[in-house]
């Protein structure tokens, strides 16, 4: 196992490493590419997982301070990889032991069951995994200011007199989840535009590339599911409630109810609207953690997030293809 959910710190060249040596350990299913570079120079990461000619998107580390979804979004990774190279080698030994023993079945089947759904969906789709979108910010919220190299930016962040702990911006001060060309975007400032931002743009870059049947974005708190589209019809809100439950029943999340799509005041622009309005596929935000949790996030969560979610991209694909 390559990504160990116990180590006490997940730094961002730890992320780097642990990328590249996913990819060669799968490399038969795995890829990893640059998308773009953040503010403060660091690669923002795409691992492509599948041998499919339809795309899905999942994303996490939008916002500095979740920092516990990058982590699991990458497990989930090796999960899926793991799955799918065990079930080409070990599917013919399953068909023999399957003639001799009936308990080899009971015991064997749900493993064998999560290999199969993996390996199907991996021949549909290729799985475009972003975990990590705003790998300054991420830093920033792990260690602290030092950890801006570009004296500007770092003395740029330290004028919000905002604590690291409670980072949930760029290296730049800028909110991702506020910087997409939605509907709702409205100007915050009088420099203030759509799309300012590198890693704004690496993400829409992937959407426009890949045209995606589905995204899934990230974020903590609050063990909910956010899928309501004001801007978007009847039909298409009506198709996402019907995701939304599915997800539902694997997560125990809350549906988000529609007048709590967006805070009263907030200025909009995040990566869900900006996506269903261009794409009209499926988009939700599904948001981890308890929401009681406090930042920094304790890194105790990790498990339950991962065995909250790791079905839940399997799930998705399978309703959206």
């Amino acid at each position: 196992m390559i990504i160990d959910l116990e180590d006490p710190i997940f730094s961002y060249d730890r992320f780097i490493i642990s990328a590249k040596r996913l990819s060669q350990e799968y490399k038969a299913i795995l890829k990893c590419v640059t998308i773009g570079k953040s503010h403060d120079n660091r690669d923002i990461l795409l691992l492509k997982l599948g041998m499919g000619k339809n795309y899905m998107v999942c994303c996490s580390g939008v916002h500095a301070r979740e920092t516990i979804n990058p982590i699991v979004l990458m497990r989930i990774a090796e999960f899926y990889a793991d799955l799918y190279i065990n079930y080409k080698v070990e599917r013919q030994d399953l068909k023999n032991q399957l003639l001799n023993s009936k308990k080899y079945l009971e015991n064997e089947y749900q493993q064998m069951l999560y290999q199969y759904c993996t390996y199907e969906l991996l021949q549909t789709f290729t799985i475009l995994f972003i975990p990590l979108l705003n790998p300054d910010g991420y830093m920033i919220s792990l260690e602290g200011f030092d950890s801006v190299r570009n004296e500007q930016l770092k003395n740029r962040c330290l004028q919000y007199k905002i604590s690291a702990e409670q980072w949930k911006f760029n290296a730049r001060g800028v909110d991702i989840n506020r910087n997409f060309p939605s509907k709702l975007w409205q100007k915050k400032s009088k420099n203030d535009r759509p799309a300012s931002e590198n890693e704004t743009r690496a993400l829409m870059g992937v959407f426009e590339k890949y045209h995606p049947l589905g995204f899934l974005d990230f974020h903590s708190r609050g063990e909910s599911i956010y899928y309501y589209r004001n801007t978007m019809s009847d039909l298409y809100n009506e198709k996402q409630y019907k995701i939304a439950s599915r997800l539902k029943k694997l997560t125990n999340y809350d549906l988000m109810p529609p007048e709590e799509e967006i805070d009263l005041g907030d200025s909009g622009g995040n990566t869900v609207h900006y996506f269903s309005e261009q794409f009209h596929k499926p988009a939700l935000t599904i948001e981890t953690v308890d929401e009681n949790a406090d930042f920094p996030l304790n890194p105790k969560y990790r498990g339950s997030v991962f065995d909250d979610l790791k079905l839940v991209i399997l799930e998705f694909g399978s309703i959206i293809i």
